[in-house]
């Protein structure tokens, strides 16, 4: 038989009638002091008065071979003067089934002793002034050394003072409870009608303890009240000594020397020690289960609370079960601290009921407390603060429509969340250090530091600002990786880790995340927000939007779209700081290694409204911005935007854009990714930052400062090498404001003269903008002027005024422009090429459009390429001498990488024209690489093989026709 059933048949036994059992008899073994059975109405029910024992100073001793207690029928203990303590042990074989009342006629403490197995039934109820202890413990232990044992019965010593603990022995015997009778209101010591003081079963008065410490500890239906005192839990399963720590609030229990625990199931039942000083809940067991019921250490007055401590092995609440530590008063409410050495799992019970939830709360600001999927809380409704949530585990676990979290529902703040495990999952949950609708209190911060943490179908883990007073902060530190991935069907929010202020004008907190690796994909997102936009709900108040910072060891990857609609749509994976509001939106700072956004991700700091946009600066190796979703409507970008959020557009915004700044070795965007600052409405585009040893944007990238009346966006590029490839771009376009300027440091610009790459500063009907070009090496690209543009497109004034697009993209060649489509020469801008000296009317050297392939050309005979083909020198205008040469009117020498051949003379005195030997050898260049110095240089092997060796060269010798 299972460890995990035979408790429930145990205790199914004991409640069975059996008119055999016996109900209260003393034993023997107190000598002249053995106890009395004295029949009686007390109370106004019918009664045993247990009279005699063995007084030891303060301490009363009571010994029965069996003790049960009728439903209907009292059991009460005698309590001479100056007795503190009663002591009573049950020597026989059996369990003791309390079905009725048990009780102390005066103010001392009861300690109930049976090994075998006590069992309160659902009328069984205390009835005593002071605290109550109920073990299946085999002894009580002194300061002196004497055990008051129920395995081994002797009478007390004669000096007997202070017991120091609970010894047990092997197996110690099940404590079942089912009492849910309503008790006497000096009990509760409460005036409110809540939900969870109805019935509240096993209690005692206020301010003192009630504790259950034995094997295997059943909680069926059954409730324990100590108003403002404790109620200790405790499961024990090996040999050891429980001992006793006096505090000034009652006993405290110290299990070091116990080596195993069992089982605590609390299955539809209330642990309650709310009150108006708020008291303590301490539980200690092996693997401890809450299904249904509760677990409550409310604060009502202007006493702090105590709160409540679990420590297991493992723990589970589902089924609606709940732990709280509200404090509606003025003092500070109780913290909840839960440790477990294996697992925490909260499981809710279904997602529908979650979904409505949520989006309640998000649209009105508030939620009862005392909700079925509200399982774990801790709050202010009053002035006083929430207490704080720590949990401590290997893993930690909330799924299936879990919301927990502090709140603030009025002046207090909220209390600190603070979860510490190898591994944190948050499955279509949710987690709020927050502030409700109409406080003004502060938010409290929300740690999570873990070796992984997961957030996935529909998770949050937030703090949504709704007050005066800031919202908290969260705080993510994990060793491995941080990860959040797919979205809930028909949900008001998506997958996220957020912090938002909303309707109040507390600012939002900040968002810091450190980690080897972070992963965001399907749609879900990480934000912080001022104000805020859900399906069909916009809020256009709030405080100011915090930051986004994050620093990864490994990498940053966004990637995808949610494949389910989310308020309606489909959203992309994100990383964003917006404004919906007055107020500003926050920054966002990321450091990796790599980053990595891709197949519509996006990295997003945006205005809608009036406020400004914040900023985006990225600190990485390489940063690699590729591709659109795979429903190709969404385009994988980083974007500092104003009038612009998600996929909502104003025109009329007035907000400006933030600049998005990125210092990395190796820039990639390609394949219809985007890097842009741009402003819809009369806001201005902030500026696009970028340094790099490379910068390669390759089919359709663009970089971007697009502006529609505000003032144009600058683009500054600090490379080595620019390379565009296939209508790649970058601009700084306006409308009807003047274009913007576009700055490039470096010493290469490549592009493809036939495949309509473009660098461009136009404007639509005010002034261009400005072009500069500190680029000594500039390949495949012309500047172009208006008229040109017009004249190649064969178009009129009017009709070039008002094309509807840039007038670059209409043409084949890679061209450079700063523009106006507006005519006369005060429109146009300027393009400028200062570094190398170059004039821009000579025009730029353009490389052949038709590029051949030199593997197509090259077999293992190299002198194939001289058969039916020529090698010619260029003339005037030809190539340079090198890559840092000005192009001149003179013929060059070209002097070909590997092999060397002899230098060509001047081709100006065709009379006497110099030949290279007959025995130099001409090798085709088969691309480029670059030297130390930093330099191109053409080599005859191909640099892109996957390894890095040359191929020897034929011995052959091809001679120049």
């Amino acid at each position: 038989m299972s460890r995990l059933n035979f408790p429930l048949i145990f205790a199914g036994w004991l409640l069975l009638p059996c008119p055999t059992i016996a109900q209260i008899i003393p034993d023997s073994t107190l000598g002249g002091s053995n106890s009395q059975v004295l029949p009686e109405t007390i109370n106004g029910i019918p009664s045993d008065r247990l009279s005699g024992g063995a007084v030891r100073g303060s301490n009363l001793f009571h010994s029965f071979q069996e003790f049960n207690v009728n439903s209907g029928r009292g059991a009460y203990f005698d309590n001479p003067d100056g007795i503190a303590n009663i002591f009573s042990r049950v020597t026989g074989n059996n369990p003791s089934n309390i079905l009725g009342t048990l009780g102390v006629l005066g103010n001392a403490n009861l300690f109930f002793i049976n090994p075998k197995g006590i069992v309160f039934g659902p009328e069984a109820r205390l009835d005593l002034r002071g605290s109550f202890f109920a073990t299946t413990a085999d002894s009580v232990v002194f300061d002196s050394g004497f055990e008051f044992s129920a395995s081994n019965p002797q009478a007390p010593i004669l000096t007997v003072n202070i017991p120091i603990g609970l010894q047990f022995r092997e197996n110690p015997g099940t404590i079942v409870n089912q009492s849910q009778v309503a008790a006497p209101s000096n009990q509760l010591g409460l005036n409110l009608v809540l939900p969870i003081f109805s019935n509240p079963g096993l209690a005692v008065e206020p301010g003192q303890t009630l504790g259950l410490i034995g094997g295997d500890i059943q909680l069926n239906g059954g409730n324990l009240a100590a108003s403002s005192g404790q109620i200790i839990l405790g499961s024990v399963a090996s040999p050891g000594l429980v001992s006793f720590a006096p505090t000034p609030f009652g006993l405290s229990l110290n299990y070091e020397n116990i080596q195993r625990f069992g089982q605590i199931q609390q299955q539809n039942s209330l642990v309650n020690t709310s009150g108006p000083g708020g008291g303590k809940v301490d539980i200690r067991g092996g693997d401890v289960t809450l299904s249904g019921g509760g677990i409550y250490a409310l604060t009502l007055a202007n006493i702090d609370g105590r709160g409540i401590d679990i420590n297991a092995n493992s723990l589970q609440i589902r089924e609606e079960a709940k732990i709280g530590t509200l404090t509606l008063g003025a003092a500070v409410g109780g913290d909840i601290n839960i440790r477990a050495t294996d697992a925490v799992e909260f499981i809710g019970f279904g997602l529908d009921n979650y979904i409505r939830l949520t989006e309640n709360y998000l649209v009105s600001g508030n939620i009862d407390p005392f909700s079925p999927q509200l399982m774990l809380l801790t709050g202010t409704s009053g002035i006083g603060d929430a207490g704080n949530i720590t949990i401590e585990s290997g893993r930690v676990r909330f799924e299936n429509g879990v919301i927990s979290g502090s709140a603030t529902f009025a002046d207090g703040n909220g209390g600190r969340i603070t979860i510490r495990a190898s591994t944190v999952e948050i499955v279509g949950s949710a987690i709020n250090s927050g502030t409700l609708e109409g406080s003004t209190g502060k938010g409290g911060d929300l740690i999570v530091e873990a070796e992984r943490l997961t957030v996935s179908d529909g998770g949050v883990l937030v703090s949504v600002n709704r007050s005066e007073g800031a919202a908290g902060n969260i705080t993510i530190k994990t060793t491995e990786s941080v990860e959040l991935l797919r979205n809930l069907s028909g949900a008001a929010s998506p997958t996220t880790i957020a912090t938002n202020a909303i309707t109040g004008s507390g600012a939002a907190g900040d968002i810091n995340i450190d980690t080897k690796r972070l992963i965001v994909s399907e749609g879900a997102g990480i934000s912080s927000s001022s104000g805020v936009i859900f399906g069909n709900n916009f809020f256009q108040e709030g405080g100011p939007g915090g930051n986004l910072n994050i620093q990864a060891s490994e990498s940053v990857e966004l990637a995808g779209i949610s494949p389910v609609e989310v308020g309606g749509v489909q959203i992309p994976s994100y990383l964003t700081a917006q404004t919906t509001t007055s107020n500003p939106g926050g920054d966002i700072y990321i450091s990796a290694p790599v980053v990595t956004v891709r197949d519509g991700g996006v990295i997003s700091a945006a205005s809608f409204q009036v406020g400004d946009a914040g900023n985006i600066t990225i600190d990485a190796g390489t940063v690699e911005i590729t591709g659109t979703a795979n429903n190709g409507e969404l385009s994988s970008k980083i974007e500092a935007s104003v009038g612009i959020v998600e996929q909502l557009s104003n025109p009329n915004a007035t907000g400006n854009a933030g600049s998005v700044n990125i210092n990395t070795d190796r820039l990639i965007v390609r394949d219809g990714a985007t890097v842009t600052v741009q402003a819809v409405g009369t806001g201005s585009a902030g500026n696009v930052n970028i340094a790099a040893d490379s910068i390669n944007l390759e089919n359709r990238a663009l970089l971007d400062g697009t502006t529609a009346s505000g003032a144009g966006a600058s683009i500054n590029l600090q490379a080595k090498d620019i390379l565009l490839r296939r209508q790649s771009r970058i601009t700084s376009d306006a409308g009807n404001s003047d274009g913007g300027n576009i700055t490039l440091n470096g010493q290469i610009l490549l592009a493809f003269p036939g495949e309509n790459s473009d660098i461009t500063a136009n404007a639509r009907t005010a002034q261009g903008g400005r072009v500069t070009l500190n680029v000594p090496n500039i390949f495949g690209m012309a500047a172009v002027s208006r008229e040109e543009l017009r004249t190649r497109l064969g178009l009129n004034d009017e009709e070039f005024a008002v094309l509807p697009v840039n007038p670059t993209t209409l043409l084949p060649t890679s061209d450079i422009a700063a523009i106006s489509q507006a005519a006369g020469p005060q429109f146009q801008g300027t393009v400028t090429f200062s570094a190398s000296g170059v004039n821009p009317a000579q025009g730029l050297v353009e490389l052949s459009a038709n590029v051949v392939d030199p593997a197509v050309l090259i077999g293992a005979n190299p002198c194939t390429a001289g058969e039916g083909s020529a090698f010619t020198i260029t003339g005037k205008g030809g190539v340079p001498r090198s890559a840092d040469d000005v192009l001149t009117d003179e013929p060059g020498e070209f002097i070909w990488v590997e092999p060397t051949v002899t230098p060509v003379g001047a081709i100006g005195e065709p009379s006497s024209p110099k030949m290279p030997d007959s025995g130099s050898e001409i090798v085709l260049a088969r691309g480029w690489v670059r030297n130390a110095k930093g330099e191109v240089m053409l080599v005859g092997y191909n640099p892109e093989q996957r390894f890095g060796e040359r191929r020897p060269q034929p011995s052959g010798i091809c001679l120049p026709r």
